[in-house]
């Protein structure tokens, strides 16, 4: 082991009976399977689990464990090899609990001037790219009345381009939907609500004419700022088509 980070709204002195415990538990490389191997019993040393998962790991991301304990309190055991701690946002801030050399606090303090990550050009063109495939596809499920999984796929949109979207041009880390409610002002809220449809043909078309504009508000915004140039010409293609099909059925 080489030490313990507390992280979420613990660290931050705004926890409450309904928030989780996020705990980083930073160790050796060369030990770290064997650690991980052992994360049931160290779940057991805390208390007594009521139900608890381990969490698809993401590539380069730390391996999780989800556990509940009676209270009930969730607690989140996030292990990290040594090699892959750097400054950044995440620490920033955070409580060390255990440091076996000094490494954690070095890392909390060399991350306190740490700023948001931009997007590459590269990310925002490839954000473009999929946002008006994904579009499409929506459309075609609306039109099928393949209705739920339409749905489905308007919060997928909202999820994955209008909010990255959003914190960017905010220059603020991407958190999704974390405390969205205080981070936007009444028109936003307003924008975003208006992509949230019922299970019916009309609502979800009316959902999905909303995600576009907001999209294109916000990406004139961020591009802007990125210098980053694209070719509007396909959308159109793709947006005259849904209009003159929704136009044909007759709306709903």
């Amino acid at each position: 082991m080489v030490g313990l980070i507390v992280g979420g709204s613990l660290a931050r002195g705004g926890a409450d009976f309904f928030s989780d415990i996020d705990l980083y538990v930073v160790v050796r490389d060369g030990a770290f399977e064997a650690v991980l191997a052992e994360r049931d019993a160290a779940a057991g040393f805390v208390g007594n689990p009521l139900f608890r998962f381990d969490v698809e790991p993401v590539p380069g991301g730390s391996r999780d464990q989800i556990v509940v304990f009676e209270g009930p309190i969730k607690l989140d055991f996030m292990y990290h090899r040594e090699s892959e701690l750097s400054p950044g946002r995440k620490w920033a801030a955070r409580p060390v609990l255990e440091d076996e050399a000094g490494r954690l606090a070095s890392l909390v303090s060399r991350s306190a001037d740490s700023t948001p990550p931009s997007p590459t050009a590269e990310n925002l063109c490839s954000l473009n790219q999929k946002f008006w495939t994904w579009c499409w596809y929506v459309f075609g499920k609306i039109v099928r009345g393949e209705l739920w999984e339409a749905l489905d796929g308007i919060h997928s949109i909202r999820t994955l381009a209008l909010l990255p979207l959003l914190d960017w041009h905010a220059g603020r880390s991407r958190e999704g939907y974390r405390r969205l409610e205080r981070k936007v002002d009444p028109e936003m809220a307003a924008c975003l609500q208006a992509t949230v449809p019922t299970p019916r043909p009309d609502p979800l078309y009316t959902a999905l004419r909303a995600e576009i504009g907001l999209f294109r508000d916000l990406r004139e915004a961020v591009f802007d700022t990125h210098e980053v140039i694209f070719h509007p010409g396909p959308e159109r293609i793709v947006e005259d088509a849904m209009g003159r099909i929704w136009a044909a059925r007759g709306g709903g």
